[in-house]
């Protein structure tokens, strides 16, 4: 998560379309990296794990999907304000 939210930092002061969209490809694969260990760790844990284990990773989850959409709904802003320029 930390490397998405440097990638997201990076991209929100980005001052040409090429570098924001060389940073938005990278940010989508670390999305698409952090999905994947999610998952990995979800089907790991679900059956050794108790209640408590799957409830912190459910949280886990839910914190890394709130992320996700918020910096979809920025590149999305970042992708529509030059435009209106």
């Amino acid at each position: 998560m930390k490397k998405m939210q440097k990638i997201h930092e990076r991209m929100m002061v980005a001052k040409t379309p090429e570098e924001r969209a060389k940073l938005m490809d990278e940010q989508m694969q670390a999305m698409q990296q952090g999905m994947a260990m999610m998952n990995d760790m979800e089907h790991a844990h679900g059956s050794m794990g108790g209640a408590g284990m799957r409830h912190d990773i459910m949280e886990k989850r839910m914190d890394m999907m709130q992320m996700m959409m918020t910096m979809m709904m920025d590149r999305q802003s970042a992708e529509i304000a030059p435009a209106a320029k």
